[in-house]
């Protein structure tokens, strides 16, 4: 596991409350749906679910769904709250056997890791999607930068439209579609792309 995960993992733990309770547990069904919509077949990995909410929907969809988290808190709320699967796991070492799943979903995920690390995870999610598999991926959209509140040690990485989709593209998927949205709660543009593996 990363330093830095590490850091992200303490920040969610100690503020459980404010990512179950507010604005960030909120199920984004327009950028969602677009995501269900090129599914063909039912296994869905939900990569950082975070309290559940995702998990959930694609559950209540008829998807066979298991969220993943590396937060006890998230993953021990999730199961409390939530239907679906969920397991604590690191999204850096997938344990799964290859070509598993029908999609892949992983809003804002993302959000959290260096950029150096990009392919490799990316590379897991190939490895465990099947071919023609969908991914979808919600990431913020590149500004000047966030600031973080005092003591929060969290990395916030951020991407341009075109650089996410090199990334994806790079590590053999064909994008489907690509868009920026805004997300009403903060001034921070997002970006979501559903892709298919090559």
């Amino acid at each position: 596991m990363k330093k830095y995960t590490k850091d992200t993992i303490k920040f969610y733990d100690k503020n459980i409350k404010a990512y179950t309770t507010s604005h960030s547990a909120v199920v984004l069904k327009s950028q969602i749906n677009k995501f269900i919509k090129e599914v063909r077949g039912d296994k869905i990995l939900d990569v950082a679910c975070g309290p559940g909410h995702d998990t959930n929907y694609l559950t209540k969809k008829g998807f066979d769904s298991l969220g993943i988290d590396l937060s006890k808190k998230m993953i021990s709320y999730a199961k409390k709250n939530f239907k679906g699967k969920f397991k604590l796991m690191d999204f850096f070492n997938l344990k799964f056997q290859i070509n598993i799943f029908d999609g892949i979903w992983c809003s804002s995920g993302l959000t959290h890791v260096k950029k150096k690390d990009l392919n490799k995870i990316l590379r897991e999610f190939s490895r465990v999607l099947k071919k023609g598999g969908t991914l979808g991926i919600i990431v913020p959209k590149a500004k000047k930068r966030i600031l973080g509140k005092k003591n929060d040690k969290r990395i916030f990485t951020m991407f341009h439209k075109k650089e996410i989709e090199e990334y994806l593209i790079k590590n053999k998927f064909k994008i489907i579609s690509s868009e920026i949205f805004s997300y009403t709660y903060n001034r921070i543009k997002w970006i979501l792309i559903v892709a298919k593996l090559t």
